[in-house]
C-alpha cells in the first residue's frame, strides 16, 4: 500500500474513534480545509500533453502493440484453471 493509502486509511480508522458529537467539528474543519486547498475546478483542467515524451513515440505502431499485448493478456486469463 503506498504511503497516500496508508495514511487515508489511517484517518479513516481514527475518525471512527471520535465521538459521536464531536463529528459535527471534525466535519466543519474538513469542509474549511478542502475548501482552502481547492485550486482550480476539474472542468478548467486540461490533461493535454500528459504522455508527452513518456516513451510512446519509441512504439511505432502503438495500436498494433496495444491489441497483442491485450491478446496475450486474455489467453493468459483463459489458460488459468479455477
Amino acid at each position: 500500500m503506498n504511503t497516500i493509502a496508508m495514511a487515508k486509511s489511517t484517518i479513516i480508522q481514527e475518525v471512527s474513534r471520535i465521538p459521536d458529537t464531536s463529528l459535527a467539528i471534525v466535519k466543519n474543519y474538513l469542509d474549511a480545509l478542502v475548501k482552502h486547498t481547492q485550486t482550480s475546478s476539474p472542468e478548467n483542467q486540461s490533461l493535454q500533453g500528459i504522455w508527452k515524451d513518456a516513451g510512446f513515440e519509441k512504439i511505432g505502431n502503438l495500436e498494433q502493440e496495444l491489441h497483442e499485448i491485450r491478446q496475450e493478456l486474455q489467453n493468459t486469463i483463459l489458460q488459468r484453471r479455477l
